[in-house]
């Protein structure tokens, strides 16, 4: 059976507040585990921030305009990365997909998801999506976010299902140079993501060429909500994720 139907989500996240915020609490929910008795499915983990996947409550209703649960600004559930992703791996695998979501610890920093791995610790998943870099603060420093991004794959290479990891840098809007590269603070932090990532042998993509295709953002009532990847954007990283979970598939097989 494909499709949907056969992506089993492991969470349910509900309370969130805009990326914008200052609240230092989560945009989402603690995560609740995810199902690790269905020997037949790959688990796929996602540690991300509210492009991964953004709750609701009353305060973003009345001040983004922002009513359901999903990666921000999808239109729906099915229609953000993470679904269409889980799907494509469901497909291409023929077998079901579990989802599981690290979304808990803050904003979204490295270092606030590494702190808090311990909420996922039991998931088992066969395959972790790192989707991170918008929260990091200029005032830490590059040097931190390397020695945190490089801590947070050491932590998660070493879950007991030992995980194939791949990864995304952090999507902004801010001014791209003539390569086609963030400029400033978003390029570095893409840099040294990048970086990292390349050393500890994860498939690691860029969204900045994404970023700058106008038709992939701009949904939503808000600013806060027209900033993220709309149902077009998320559906470019889907494509890119997966083009790198069959990089990592076809080095490790699993």
């Amino acid at each position: 059976m494909k499709g949907l139907m056969r992506v089993l989500v492991g969470s349910v996240l509900a309370l969130g507040c805009s990326l914008l915020a200052a609240a230092p609490s989560s945009q989402l929910d603690t995560v609740m585990s995810c199902d690790t008795d269905n020997l037949k499915a790959y688990r796929i983990l996602f540690v991300g921030d509210s492009i991964t996947l953004h709750g609701f409550d009353e305060t973003t209703r009345k001040n983004l305009g922002w009513s359901h649960t999903s990666g921000m600004a999808a239109s729906s559930r099915q229609s953000d990365y993470v679904s269409i992703l889980s799907r494509d791996i469901s497909d291409a695998r023929e077998q079901p997909t579990v989802v599981c979501y690290h979304t808990a610890g803050g904003s979204g920093t490295v270092d606030q998801r590494l702190r808090a791995l311990d909420s996922v610790i039991n998931t088992r998943p066969n395959l972790v999506v790192i989707q991170l870099g918008e929260h990091e603060d200029i005032r830490s420093g590059i040097g931190n976010l390397e020695e945190n991004y490089r801590k947070l794959i050491t932590a998660l290479r070493r879950l007991d299902s030992r995980p194939s990891i791949i990864a995304v840098g952090p999507w902004s809007l801010s001014r791209q140079n003539g390569l086609g590269r963030y400029s400033g603070w978003s390029g570095e932090v893409d840099r040294v993501m990048a970086s990292v990532s390349s050393e500890e042998h994860v498939p690691y993509s860029s969204v900045a060429d994404i970023a700058a295709l106008p038709l992939a953002h701009g949904a939503g009532s808000s600013d806060g909500v027209r900033w993220h990847p709309n149902d077009y954007g998320h559906g470019l990283y889907a494509k890119r994720l997966f083009l790198l979970y069959q990089q990592a598939a076809s080095s490790v097989r699993d």
